[in-house]
């Protein structure tokens, strides 16, 4: 069993898309797949709920007890948290289960959501500090066509990661409405329309995430 866990402690930047997205490749690459719900929001258990195929398994656990829960689970290829996005013990506990395969942290790119990212660095520095393992990784998410904003953020991200020991993936995902519109289906965009430019980024992040879980 590996685990990825999606988190950031600010609000609204994709982690239920990327979480679900994720698993849908995950589940067409073959591989026994659950999602764990760590959000009241309960995003991933709707998109289970809309979702017909039968591929994925989905269940929320909205206690602090993610850490110690998702050991249970170890009859699944991969396991994906899609944590909450507020600090409490929920949170935490999230992201600390991620010794068990990685921590995918979602940004906005802007410099405003990359400050506001430092938040969550500080909790894995807190986790890495009584001493959880956890190989942490920053992507950015809904990327506008806006190429000097997009530097801008990339340069203040870039600091911050190299500072926590967190690296920078080369893969990106774009603002694209069929990421909307799959999910309201209860689709992932590979499955949506495998030709379009929201299926090219989800496959090539989950190619680079599943390179590193497979040699670690």
């Amino acid at each position: 069993m590996k685990v990825i866990v999606v988190a950031n402690q600010k609000g609204g930047v994709g982690k239920s898309t990327i979480a679900c997205n994720l698993a849908v490749a995950a589940a067409n690459d073959g591989k026994k797949v659950m999602i764990i719900d760590a959000d009241p929001q309960g995003s991933s258990m709707q998109f289970r709920a809309l979702r017909q195929a039968d591929n994925i398994s989905a269940v929320s656990i909205t206690q602090p007890t993610i850490f110690k829960d998702v050991k249970n689970f170890n009859d699944f290829d991969l396991v994906i948290v899609d944590a909450g996005g507020r600090d409490n013990a929920l949170l935490r506990s999230s992201i600390t289960a991620a010794i068990y395969g990685l921590l995918l942290i979602p940004v906005l790119p802007s410099g405003v959501d990359v400050w506001a990212t430092e938040d969550t660095f500080q909790i894995l520095k807190e986790a890495r500090g009584i001493g959880a393992e956890i190989s942490a990784f920053a992507i950015f998410n809904q990327v506008k066509p806006q190429a000097t904003l997009v530097k801008q953020a990339k340069e203040a991200l870039t600091e911050l990661t190299a500072d926590n020991d967190v690296t920078l993936l080369e893969s990106k995902i774009g603002d694209r409405e069929d990421f909307k519109k799959a999910f309201l289906g209860g689709f992932g965009v590979t499955e949506y329309d495998p030709k379009g430019k929201a299926a090219g980024e989800i496959s090539a992040l989950y190619n680079e995430l599943n390179k590193y879980l497979l040699t670690n």
